[in-house]
């Protein structure tokens, strides 16, 4: 069991460093939808969502080779990913219909949990694959280049990555680009290995009370992900029944 936490301390750290920019950008989104602060689609607050669900998405692939390199993984095979994204797909249907509820028209349709869920699926047959998870990676992010300047009359496509005309929502992380970086976090996966160069490299800083603080933010990513949101709708709400 130590030998695990070792290992696998700094993607908890940068988990719980993504976290906290998770906090900071959806406290900022929510100025703007109860105050109109803040407009979450330029700016640093742009900038700060799509450098959060990068950091996010990219440790999923992490992770994933991690979790891999461990032997009683292997010896579940694709059933064990196939269950654990699913739950994490049926967690992300959960969010679409609280935010349908919550913001109408603007819910979450294919969020980043929808992403996560699908995406671990998608990736297990490049876990044996670095290189070959690095080219299409990179192959899928750049047709982001092209999938972006394409409007369907339709949304069944929206996960893909294909929006129709007036598409708007909260939260939308679909394939294209998004799976791209799980599968380049894949072959960055062995890195962040016991024994691994960024391991070797960071040791000393696993002893510091702020990586330590930001590690456990990670091992509780979920959790605060689904809490905070309610959280910061009810101090809004309640903010603005004093005023």
């Amino acid at each position: 069991m130590a030998l695990a936490v070792e290992r696998l301390w700094l993607v908890d750290c940068l988990r719980g460093l993504a976290v906290c920019m998770m906090l900071v950008s959806n406290f900022l989104f929510d100025l703007f939808y109860f105050g109109g602060l803040f407009d979450p689609q330029s700016g640093f607050p742009f900038l700060l969502a799509w450098a959060t669900a990068g950091l996010f998405v990219l440790l999923v692939g992490i992770s994933l080779t991690l979790s891999y390199a461990r032997s009683d993984a292997r010896r579940q095979g694709f059933t064990k990913y196939l269950r654990r994204g699913g739950i994490i797909f049926v967690y992300g249907i959960l969010i679409s219909g609280a935010t349908r509820l919550a913001v109408g028209r603007q819910f979450v349709v294919f969020g980043i949990l929808h992403l996560i869920g699908l995406g671990i699926v998608l990736a297990y047959p490049f876990l044996r694959h670095r290189l070959s998870s690095l080219f299409c990676g990179l192959l899928i992010i750049g047709a982001a280049f092209f999938t972006t300047r394409i409007t369907v009359p339709y949304h069944w496509f929206l996960w893909l990555g294909l929006q129709y005309k007036g598409f708007s929502s909260v939260d939308y992380t679909p394939l294209i680009p998004w799976f791209g970086l799980i599968l380049v976090g894949i072959f960055l996966g062995p890195y962040f290995s016991l024994g691994g160069w960024l391991h070797r490299q960071t040791a000393r800083a696993g002893r510091w009370r702020l990586v330590k603080g930001l590690s456990a933010c990670g091992r509780h990513s979920l959790l605060i992900y689904f809490v905070h949101q309610p959280v910061f709708w009810l101090g809004f709400w309640l903010l603005r029944g004093c005023c």
